[in-house]
């Protein structure tokens, strides 16, 4: 865990949980235990404050000027990093992770992925009208996490990648009944529900969201491919 963090909306911090010693070590695998087994979470581990920090010479009465900063609770992610686990091995083995794809995940890096396109370029620049290089860049990812369809998302787990057993049915609670405050300076608003898309601050957001985007490199190439019939029509 990192120490460093802002505890949530139930105040406990990081270090607490490193110092709680063996009995409350005991309680507190005793609930992650429990929430898998019923596949539910506590109320408290589903809310989030969020902070806003204004970005870098922004006009300050201007909602777009700042990025929210979502602090959940910590021993929720605490058992999300141990579900992650689980997951990433799960995919990892069966290989289920389309190779086109480098985000969020361990030993990839978007870099790799524009080397590789730099190297294809010049690749095509030296076989001159042997071949050809076509890119497609596509922008339409603002607000990628707030854009998800859980419902599809459950779908794609289960068919797709062959998530069964308990997790399923925990990350379906675990994305569903979820809620917010907004916290700024000395004063917090009231309480709203978020009813799409999956939680910022979260461990298991971004490995959820590739899940979500599987498939899509499939989409793009097929476009691409489309496009250079037409050109060569």
């Amino acid at each position: 865990m990192d120490n460093n963090k802002s505890p949530g909306p139930d105040g406990i911090h990081g270090k607490f949980l490193e110092n709680i010693g063996p009995h409350g070590r005991e309680r507190l695998l005793y609930i992650f235990n429990l929430s898998w087994k019923v596949g539910v979470l506590p109320k408290q581990w589903k809310t989030a404050v969020i902070i806003p920090v204004r970005k870098p010479n922004k006009e300050a009465n201007s909602v777009g000027s700042y990025r929210p900063i979502a602090l959940t609770c910590i021993p929720c992610k605490l058992m999300e990093r141990i579900i992650l686990r689980r997951i990433t091995h799960h995919l990892m083995e069966l290989n289920l992770i389309p190779e086109e794809q480098y985000g969020f995940r361990r030993g990839h890096s978007t870099i790799d992925q524009i080397l590789y396109f730099a190297q294809s370029v010049r690749d095509a620049h030296n076989l001159k009208l042997t071949k050809r290089t076509i890119s497609m860049f596509l922008y339409l990812l603002t607000k990628a996490f707030d854009k998800v369809w859980k419902n599809k998302l459950m779908v794609k787990c289960h068919n797709e990648f062959n998530i069964r057993g308990r997790v399923l049915p925990w990350i379906s609670n675990f994305l569903n009944n979820r809620s917010f405050r907004v916290k700024y300076q000395s004063g917090i608003s009231s309480i709203y529900r978020s009813y799409q898309g999956i939680p910022q601050g979260s461990v298991l957001s971004p490995t959820l969201f590739s899940l979500f985007v599987a498939g899509m490199e499939k989409m793009v190439s097929s476009h691409v491919t489309l496009a250079c019939l037409l050109m060569m029509w």
